[in-house]
């Protein structure tokens, strides 16, 4: 497919040292925006670049560090070479945001407590090396890893991620309430590597390698891109070791797991629950009631995201809105749209209509 490049925003062209330190203070990234070229037009897939290639060496490192809060939050680089060069291509992919960063020195990077305090950000995010050596730390673990491997890390809490030679590397941007959805507790996994050759490592590197590629997809196909690298990373990350959690907290994940794969079904109840579990339906009432919350109330999100799913999808533009109710497990339309509506404050029509747009 032909692709057509409009480059919106250019670097001026900077002169002395003086000029150039003022210029790094107002100058915005190169953003590349990229639709697919044809006769009926198509929808913009932005993404985002930034490089030292023209900052001259003494006014890299501020720039460098500028760029990086820019384009993710407040942390802290260090170069071992002030010559350093560097690059990031950042693009979106449905919830998710990628960054591609490529650096020719050994350098560190870390968030301090004081960088949390000026950018509080709810979300995680996925390192994965493609080229270099990486040692990472964050609560009290370190791990070093190598072309080929990842590590989930916790914006919300201090971290060090350090290298001795030139990198390249991905780093995903995982929402936390949407990392959710698929990890009940991400925060069991941090620092926990995902070394080569473990199960399911390889798709999860495949995914990763071919993001550039899933960015170029239609839309309506990013948030399926995003699930299955979400599924991925679920699948090769495993259950959590040593994580602490007590027995009637697994009983509850298997809980809201169970619920939400058969939340399809109009005729769920809570007994076919607890029967498919094999436990009673009084002991399924009280590890929900241990977590402050209710089978009615699990059923309703998990069909109210079904539905919001498909209304996102535009592979399910040609289902009605009943359908789509019937297939999240509603058997009133109006019954549906009245608890959507209380869940997202507008109708799914509108809903629909603003996903793709």
């Amino acid at each position: 497919m032909a692709f057509a490049v409009e480059v919106c925003y250019h670097w001026l062209p900077l002169i002395g040292m003086q000029a150039r330190l003022k210029q790094l203070e107002t100058a915005r990234q190169l953003k590349i925006a990229v639709r697919p070229a044809s006769s009926t037009g198509g929808e913009m897939l932005e993404s985002h670049y930034w490089t030292t290639d023209h900052v001259d060496s003494r006014a890299r490192l501020d720039f460098w560090n500028s760029a990086l809060r820019e384009s993710m939050y407040e942390l802290h680089f260090e170069a071992r070479d002030s010559r350093f060069e560097a690059e990031l291509r950042q693009h979106k992919v449905g919830p998710l945001t990628l960054s591609h960063v490529a650096v020719t020195s050994g350098h560190t990077v870390t968030r301090s407590r004081t960088d949390i305090a000026r950018s509080a950000v709810s979300r995680f995010h996925l390192n994965y090396v493609q080229s270099g050596i990486f040692t990472v730390a964050q609560r009290g673990k370190q791990v070093t890893l190598a072309p080929g491997e990842c590590v989930l890390l916790d914006s919300r809490e201090p971290y060090r991620v350090e290298s001795t030679e030139r990198t390249a590397h991905i780093c995903v941007h995982l929402p936390l309430d949407w990392l959710q959805n698929w990890i009940p507790h991400p925060e069991h996994h941090l620092v926990r590597p995902v070394r080569r050759g473990v199960p399911w490592s390889t798709a999860l590197a495949a995914s990763l390698n071919d993001a550039h590629l899933i960015a170029d997809t239609s839309h309506s196909l990013h948030r399926l891109c995003a699930d299955q690298l979400a599924g991925a990373l679920a699948l090769a990350l495993g259950p959590a070791a040593d994580c602490g959690v007590a027995g009637n907290r697994k009983i509850y994940d298997r809980v809201i797991e169970t619920i939400a794969e058969m939340s399809h079904d109009p005729e769920l109840d809570a007994c076919s629950v607890a029967a498919s579990m094999s436990i009673s339906p009084r002991y399924l009432y009280k590890v929900l009631a241990r977590e402050n919350t209710t089978y009615s109330r699990e059923l309703l999100r998990n069909r109210l995201e079904r539905a919001a799913r498909m209304l996102r999808d535009g592979r399910f533009d040609d289902l009605s809105i009943a359908e789509i109710a019937w297939r999240s497990g509603f058997r009133d339309p109006s019954h549906f749209s009245k608890r959507f509506r209380q869940t997202y404050h507008c109708t799914p029509g509108s809903f629909r209509c603003a996903s793709h747009n």
